[in-house]
């Protein structure tokens, strides 16, 4: 674990100097967690790819203002996240004539990709509480990245955590209760 973080450092530090190898590498090492993330967030695969081109882009052109290389995950998940929410709000400017034909909703990602039980109940949780809850357990990150990157503060993080798990257990609970009844 201790050479891969020092790896990490060694690949921003060469980004910055204009690596572009360096850089493609250290996106390697990110990509699952960008796009679990984005999907997360915008549920439509061709929004999540949108956002994550765009926030490659940002982060190749900014690398250079990352001032501790050991936050560059937090650093380029909180670029994708501010390019997500970005994307939602331009989304909400567009008005469909035909839903069926132009649906926003019907995406890839949800027609052909079969939904995990957790997937599932993911989405039947508040999407604040959604988006903590997938920085932690998914992307691994900590309470102080996650209050980082979304700009709250860590009691926050951890309420939001506490207040998913609830409700993720909940779901369950009656999910299971439907079953057996």
């Amino acid at each position: 674990m201790e050479d891969s973080k020092v790896n990490i450092i060694e690949l921003v530090k060469n980004s910055k100097d204009g690596d572009q190898i360096a850089f493609s590498k250290l996106i390697d090492n990110i990509k699952n967690k960008l796009y679990k993330t984005a999907i997360a967030i915008l549920k439509n695969d061709d929004d999540a790819c949108d956002a994550i081109q765009e926030t490659l882009l940002k982060a190749y052109q900014n690398i250079g203002t990352l001032k501790n290389n050991d936050y560059f995950t937090t650093w380029i998940i909180r670029i994708l996240v501010n390019n997500c929410y970005d994307i939602i709000r331009k989304n909400k400017k567009i008005v469909y004539i035909n839903e069926k034909i132009v649906s926003s909703q019907d995406t890839y990602y949800e027609l052909y990709c079969q939904e995990s039980s957790l997937e599932y109940v993911l989405n039947m949780i508040d999407k604040d509480l959604k988006l903590v809850t997938i920085l932690y357990y998914y992307d691994g990150l900590s309470i102080n990245n996650i209050s980082e990157i979304l700009n709250i503060p860590e009691g926050t993080v951890k309420s939001r955590l506490s207040r998913a798990r609830e409700k993720i257990y909940s779901i369950l609970k009656k999910e299971e209760g439907e079953k057996l009844g």
